[in-house]
């Protein structure tokens, strides 16, 4: 397990390198739609749809409307559709809406509430993520072999 937390860490950290064009603050309060290039930093509260680049939705981030990113890191609560690229619900995020993603990982502590769609074939699970190991390596086992 700590092998994959390590590369989801160096995952995030190449993405924070990416140096943020526009930040709403928590004070902020818009109305409407958003397009936008780049890197958003959103602390604040949007009521509206929200089409971008890389968005990033902080603890005290609220979206009310539908999100079109290629890259989503959502440490907020989202009350609408999700269309991504990829996907990282932080511990404390929220997403109540639809969920549609190629690239998907929630830590512990986030919440999805609503149907999750893979646009990817690849779709597999991680041995002791949803299920406990010992689970794990019996399913394993019961697959006939190819």
């Amino acid at each position: 397990m700590s092998f994959f937390k390590k590369d989801l860490t160096e995952d995030l950290a190449q993405e924070n390198k990416e140096i943020t064009t526009s930040i709403i603050g928590k004070e902020m309060t818009m109305v409407g739609d958003i397009c936008f290039k780049g890197k958003l930093r959103l602390d604040g509260t949007i009521n509206g749809n929200v089409r971008g680049d890389f968005l990033i939705l902080g603890a005290t981030g609220n979206v009310t409307g539908d999100i079109e990113v290629a890259n989503f890191t959502c440490q907020g609560q989202v009350d609408g559709n999700v269309n991504v690229k990829k996907l990282h619900v932080i511990k404390d995020g929220t997403i109540n809406g639809r969920v549609e993603t190629s690239d998907l990982s929630v830590e512990s502590g986030a919440a999805l509430n609503g149907e999750i769609k893979s646009c990817s074939k690849d779709l597999r699970l991680v041995p002791g993520t949803s299920i406990p190991e010992k689970e794990w390596e019996k399913k394993l086992q019961a697959i006939p072999q190819k």
